[in-house]
């Protein structure tokens, strides 16, 4: 009977607007473009003679490509205000940190984090928001 009275209470409120604000608008698109510019850029470094820190491990840039991918795919997700988009972004940190690790060493950690930071920042009172 509580189950029920507690259901009919939520679908009475009326949902909260949702502003997204100047400065998360601005991350989330520099996000997809930064993401989609550098997914690019390590679909091209296969062929490029300048990566040669990645190319004794091939697979190195697969994996980047693929974190780009996924904060692009996050980032759309974050715009339309769905969870599971800040965890798909909290995994691809991970990922990136883990390769950076791999690949360029310790100082790849505070680049690879901070956008992560900067986008926690921003929605640290907008968590509600997120379905």
């Amino acid at each position: 009977m509580a189950k029920s009275s507690k259901s009919k209470q939520k679908k009475g409120q009326k949902a909260p607007v949702k502003t997204r604000g100047t400065l998360l608008t601005i991350a989330l698109v520099v996000m997809v473009l930064h993401g989609l510019a550098a997914a690019i850029f390590y679909a091209v470094a296969r062929q490029d003679a300048l990566s040669t820190a990645y190319m004794s491990r091939p697979w190195l840039i697969a994996l980047m490509s693929l974190h780009f991918l996924l904060n692009v795919v996050a980032a759309v997700g974050i715009w339309f205000w769905k969870k599971w988009a800040m965890y798909v972004y909290a995994a691809s940190t991970i990922l990136a940190v883990v390769v950076g690790l791999l690949s360029v060493g310790i100082w790849s950690v505070f680049y690879m984090v901070l956008p992560f930071v900067i986008i926690g920042w921003l929605l640290r009172t907008k968590w509600d928001y997120f379905k």
